[in-house]
């Protein structure tokens, strides 16, 4: 399982910073209690959800100032 370092620190005699994606083997228990990794989440696929894109029919309505 992946996990994201939380805190600066040495992990299986490799120094590894704050941010990075490991696959961590041994002491993954300990290393989670004392708060330096989190198990990694999955990116998010964003799905684009606007109006007026190049696979709809609809174009979008135009508002304009009324007049005065």
């Amino acid at each position: 399982m992946k996990y994201e370092v939380m805190k600066d620190c040495v992990i299986e005699r490799v120094a590894r910073r704050k941010g990075e994606i490991i696959e961590v083997t041994e002491d993954v228990v300990g290393l989670m209690g004392i708060g330096r990794i989190i198990p990694a989440s999955e990116p998010e696929i964003k799905v684009d959800r606007s109006v007026g894109l190049e696979t709809s029919d609809e174009t979008p309505k135009k508002r304009t100032r009324k007049t005065k």
